[in-house]
């Protein structure tokens, strides 16, 4: 997607202002490319671009295009989260942003900067629509975004939360399960909601893929209603004859298993939810249901950092980490330490067992058996040829502690806490993203692809610590210098 001019002080002195577009060139000297694919790093090479995409690779003079030297710096592509939600203020509701609208403005104006700061050019929303990303892809400076049209069962997760007399226009592509047998609200017509229809309709928009949820309550309830196997499959059937493949909302031993079964695309939550087998080590139906996805080869979005998302709101100090203040305005911060940032954390504190658990054994406590299940459970599929995708869910809910481009940087960390090799974090962060998504253009450094692009001081194939040393983003053939993206 082609992004307009980039003003001066966004790419820095050493370049004059570039157009992604038409006949403006960009040539990379001597830059040491990493192959995405198979995480080997080449000899240094030239990189020429014109037009916004890879011309060509090779030993090459720059002409009139505009150059940086790329000596000790290594080039791959640009990265992509592959969900992520992009409306709103993280940690902030309707309500409060209605109140502040000078806040969020500044905020909003900051956000996208702060995904291309950790070097992420392409973002999937998991539940968006067309209309609601076209202001976003307007902006010259942000990375592009997709969508997932949100399926979610009719009086389910996540729309659950909405007064009946709205719900059913906030999420218009809900799906009726024959199965459930429920009283069908009056105007409704099934026939509308069925999976053919809603994958239809969901293609209509523009979408890559579909987003369904099984959740059947938080704590005590488990009562929700929750997509049938059957109601999966149709589903499933449906969005592979428009391209699409179903992404299941599953983070607990009876949902990842329900997906297994089902041969839904991908499982777009690690599984840190499995009370019904006693302990953190993966065994009996916990490990059945993980042999299961590996031998079918269904991806798992482990996204770690949900857990931390809702923890870290009960830690006195995170906001004093300074990589927050790269991200987001000063204004915003000070915003999350007030009375209204931190209710959700306040809930949290009043949750049935949390306050003793806190009080007796530190803040952290209340969420140690989850994630030590998740990462217990990621790092058994890493062992075992399973297949994971990345994902960061930033925001996960009304948290400030999910913040843009920083919880993905956050879980890259959460990778490698898993045993992930750094290759293989890059190689799910690029080439498997693409791929999944039919991104048929991004995912590698090669001739003909788009360049969304990075240049890295160090070798993402040995540290993870390499992210943090981006000098370099490309974005559709444009250099911008990373510390012009700063909130700072």
């Amino acid at each position: 997607m082609s992004k307009t001019c980039l003003p001066p002080v966004l790419l820095g002195l050493l370049l004059a202002p570039l157009c992604a577009s038409g006949g403006d060139r960009l040539f990379i000297r001597d830059a040491r490319i990493v192959d995405a694919v198979d995480g080997s790093v080449g000899a240094r090479q030239d990189v020429r671009i014109e037009g916004g995409r890879i011309a060509a690779i090779g030993d090459l003079e720059p002409g009139d295009a505009a150059v940086i030297d790329g000596d000790g710096l290594y080039l791959v592509p640009g990265l992509i989260d592959g969900h992520v939600h992009l409306d709103g203020v993280p940690g902030m509701d309707w309500d409060q942003a209605q109140a502040n609208p000078e806040l969020v403005a500044e905020a909003l104006q900051q956000i996208p900067r702060a995904w291309l700061y950790h070097g992420f050019t392409t973002l999937v929303d998991l539940n968006s629509n067309a209309e609601r990303l076209a202001a976003w892809n307007a902006e010259a400076v942000a990375p592009t975004a997709y969508h997932c049209g949100a399926a979610p069962v009719m009086d389910g997760y996540p729309t659950r939360f909405l007064p009946e007399a709205i719900r059913y226009r906030v999420a218009p592509w809900f799906l009726v399960d024959p199965a459930a047998n429920r009283p069908i609200p009056e105007g409704i017509d099934p026939a509308e909601h069925t999976p053919a229809a809603v994958a239809q309709a969901i293609a209509d928009d523009g979408a890559v893929c579909i987003k369904t949820h099984w959740e059947d309550g938080f704590g005590a309830r488990n009562d929700w209603p929750v997509p049938s196997d059957d109601l999966l499959r149709a589903l499933v059937e449906a969005g592979a004859a428009h391209g699409m493949p179903v992404l299941l909302h599953a983070n607990s031993l009876p949902a990842q298993a329900a997906g297994a079964r089902s041969g839904v695309g991908a499982l777009v939550h690690g599984l840190w939810a499995w009370e019904e087998v006693d302990g953190t080590t993966p065994t009996g139906a916990v490990l059945d249901t993980l042999k299961l996805l590996a031998e079918k080869g269904i991806p798992v979005q482990p996204t770690v950092q949900v857990l931390y998302g809702e923890r870290d709101l009960l830690d006195p100090h995170y906001l004093e980490q300074p990589a927050l203040a790269a991200v987001l305005p000063a204004s915003l911060l000070d915003w999350y330490a007030g009375e209204g940032g931190q209710a959700l954390g306040e809930r949290l504190r009043g949750y049935p067992g949390f306050a003793d658990k806190i009080d007796n054994e530190g803040w952290q406590a209340p969420f140690v058996p989850g994630i030590a299940r998740v990462v217990a459970a990621t790092r058994w599929l890493n062992e075992n040829s399973g297949v994971l995708l990345f994902g960061s869910d930033t925001p996960s809910d009304l948290t400030y502690a999910n913040p843009p481009g920083l919880n993905a940087r956050m879980e890259m960390d959460r990778w490698i806490e898993a045993g992930v090799a750094p290759a293989r974090l890059l190689r799910a962060m690029t080439h498997d993203n693409a791929e999944f998504f039919g991104f048929d253009d991004l995912g590698t450094v090669a001739p003909g692809k788009q360049a969304d692009l990075l240049l890295l001081a160090a070798d993402p194939t040995k540290d993870v610590s390499a992210w943090d040393r981006i000098e370099w983003v490309i974005l559709d053939g444009v250099p911008i210098g990373r510390d012009s993206l700063s909130a700072q």
